[in-house]
């Protein structure tokens, strides 16, 4: 009688336990739909244009500099 009885809250408990599971997983799909996320293509092809760019700043930042020094003189 006393197995019986643990047997049935041991089901219950794995029961709510899915249930619970199944509440946190929904929850979780819901907040991470809300998060802006990329894919790692995208942020890996907005990386390199990223480095790109920098490097064309700072060639145009040398040009200026030498300008500068040109129209100082």
């Amino acid at each position: 009688m006393a197995a019986e009885k643990l047997q049935q809250l041991l089901d219950e408990l794995q029961q709510q336990g899915a249930v619970i599971t199944s509440d946190l997983r929904d929850a979780l799909e819901v907040a991470l739909g809300k998060l802006p996320l990329v894919s790692q293509r995208e942020f890996d092809t907005q990386a390199a244009k990223l480095a790109r760019a920098e490097e064309k700043l700072a060639l145009l930042e040398a040009q200026v500099r030498e300008l500068e020094v040109r129209l100082g003189d």
